[in-house]
């Protein structure tokens, strides 16, 4: 099983500008994604996605040897990440004469990572011979508190049981799409222009409650209390 290490860092964002390059806990965000590709080794081809010069120059500064520019219609807020892939991976077959059966998406928005738990996940993925997987965590909030305004009226997006009257009686068996990583057969995308399908994809439950996805500045901040508890637990 060939596996590329996909990573799509567009220069520019809409939260947070030249969000890839921003600084969190005094790193570049997207060092944690190359930190990440680096400690898995030879389980991983690494392929950076970007159509910014700067990215580019920075990821080729942390040994990463890549000249791969995504064009600029690929590169814009309504682009799609698959057609970004399936460029990649063309333009990888036709310079560097590499195939690939097998991607794994990493998001750079995603900087808190147990490579433990991409380990499993490979493993998982090619003993079961599975055609997509992604990371999910346990929701925190639970669809029976969730509700949807319609108009002036409003419903749950899953309504409770007439016995349960506590929180704690609820079903804890509702998961959340974190984005931390997919892996995804190259066919299965190409056919389902997505990484995930509610049929085919198996979830893999990742050992925390509370993922982190920096899109707002907020996020970041949450991001780095994170990451300076744990290197106090670390020391």
């Amino acid at each position: 099983m060939k596996i590329l290490a996909f990573v799509p860092a567009r220069g520019g964002s809409q939260g947070i500008k030249k969000k890839n390059l921003i600084l969190l806990n005094k790193k570049p965000l997207i060092k944690y994604t190359l930190e990440t590709i680096d400690r898995l080794g030879n389980l991983v081809h690494p392929f950076i996605s970007t159509d910014s010069k700067e990215i580019l120059k920075y990821c080729r500064s942390q040994g990463f040897k890549t000249s791969y520019l995504r064009p600029k219609f690929l590169s814009s807020n309504k682009s799609n990440v698959v057609d970004a892939l399936l460029h990649g991976i063309n333009w990888i077959k036709k310079n560097q004469k590499i195939d690939f059966d097998t991607i794994l998406l990493l998001q750079p928005t995603s900087p808190l990572r147990k490579i433990i738990e991409i380990k499993k996940a490979i493993k998982l993925f090619n003993g079961k011979k599975l055609k997509s997987l992604a990371s999910v965590v346990r929701m925190r909030e639970s669809p029976f508190e969730c509700i949807e305004k319609k108009n002036k009226k409003w419903e749950y997006l899953k309504k409770p049981a007439k016995n349960i009257y506590r929180r704690q009686q609820f079903s804890k068996n509702f998961y959340f799409i974190d984005g931390t990583f997919y892996l995804a057969k190259v066919d299965f995308i190409k056919k389902n222009k997505t990484f995930f399908n509610n049929k085919m994809t198996t979830p893999f439950i990742l050992d925390t409650d509370w993922p982190i996805d920096i899109d707002e500045k907020n996020d970041l901040l949450v991001a780095e209390t994170f990451i300076k508890k744990q290197a106090k637990s670390s020391k």
